[in-house]
């Protein structure tokens, strides 16, 4: 059992096809017993993804309807949420002077490294950051935290 932040980019691939959908379908898996949390930023991050996709054709509507509400059902039951405050708004936007990162992408960091400070405050274990985007990846990891792509667990 381990804790893991998941990042919209990875998250997205538990209810859209996509290279390392196998890999983030067994971490998710409430067998394995992990803490699994997400920023309250993918409750928009994740729709307009799954939208996305109708928009290209790649999907129904029916298909998206039946993913959102699944995505929405998983929020109640499978993640824990962590809340995006005034506080992370400015931690993410001091991150943004500090690395080249989209505003998205900074909000989520930020929430991560909040877990990982609480985390340590209270001597437990530091979250894993999962996320898809090799830049986010690498800012992830020059502010100290764990990381996993699960883009490098082809099906």
């Amino acid at each position: 059992m381990a804790t893991y932040f998941l990042d919209t980019s990875a998250l997205a691939k538990r209810y859209v096809a996509e290279q390392g959908q196998g890999w983030i379908m067994a971490l998710c898996d409430p067998a394995q017993g992990h803490e699994l949390y997400i920023s309250q930023a993918a409750l928009v991050e994740v729709v307009a993804a799954i939208c996305r996709r109708t928009r290209e054709q790649s999907i129904t509507i029916a298909e998206r309807d039946r993913l959102i509400e699944a995505f929405r059902q998983d929020c109640q039951n499978a993640y824990d949420m962590l809340l995006v405050s005034t506080a992370i708004y400015h931690a993410a936007g001091d991150l943004c002077r500090s690395h080249r990162l989209r505003a998205y992408d900074a909000v989520q960091l930020a929430c991560a490294l909040g877990l990982r400070d609480r985390a340590q405050a209270r001597q437990g274990p530091a979250p894993i950051f999962v996320c898809a985007d090799s830049n986010l990846l690498s800012i992830a990891a020059a502010e100290g935290l764990s990381v996993e792509n699960p883009n490098s667990y082809p099906e």
